[in-house]
């Protein structure tokens, strides 16, 4: 499914510039306040930066986004660490937060456009990071891009819907991501409403 990182950018750019700045130190997600919460995800922006301007790879070791998250995130997941890090990039970002976002979007956009789609990545620090496909791994940033920008509408009490197509491809990864934990038919009853309490008792319900 095609995602168009450049716009994932732009959304989250006009998004972060209608939160209230009162709401910004308030919750946000988990234990990070709102203004965490979004420096984590501008995060998915300045890596792409970070990780162009890095030596290529020789090989491959993730070929898809799917594998990344099944692989790098339940392998190498670290809640303290990425706490850690969402909070320091809150105090390295500054109170300009859409103009800095905007800022990091256009770097970003910049570096992807003089990269060819399968230029390889090394994702991650440490002696061995992840390697693979830029176009897979912009996958995996608009994925993060999608999920946080409704965790910081909600956050914000904003109303706000991503590209349906940056949907459809997180609901993929997601659902992937379920069936490589084994999670993949409970997944399914969610979606089709066999889990009533999960609000979604409509979903491919007859003559809606």
């Amino acid at each position: 499914m095609p995602v168009d990182f450049p716009a994932a950018c732009s959304e989250l750019v006009a998004l972060v510039a209608r939160v209230p700045p009162e709401r910004l130190d308030g919750p946000g997600l988990g234990e990070w306040t709102l203004r965490e919460l979004i420096a984590h995800t501008a995060r998915a922006i300045s890596t792409v930066t970070d990780y162009l301007a890095a030596p290529e790879p020789r090989e491959a070791t993730v070929h898809s986004a799917a594998e990344y998250l099944e692989v790098v995130l339940r392998q190498q997941g670290d809640d303290e660490a990425i706490l850690r890090r969402g909070r320091a990039a809150a105090r390295a970002l500054g109170g300009e937060l859409a103009a800095e976002i905007e800022a990091l979007a256009a770097a970003a956009a910049h570096a992807v456009g003089e990269a060819r789609p399968e230029r390889l990545v090394a994702v991650g620090s440490g002696p061995e990071p992840v390697a693979m496909a830029l176009r897979e791994y912009l996958r995996t940033r608009v994925f993060e891009l999608t999920v946080h920008g409704i965790d910081i509408a909600d956050a914000a009490g904003l109303a706000w819907a991503p590209p349906t197509a940056h949907v459809l491809d997180a609901l993929h990864l997601a659902a992937s991501n379920a069936s490589a934990r084994d999670r993949g038919v409970e997944a399914l009853r969610l979606l089709t409403g066999r889990r009533p309490a999960a609000g979604l008792e409509g979903v491919m319900a007859a003559g809606r």
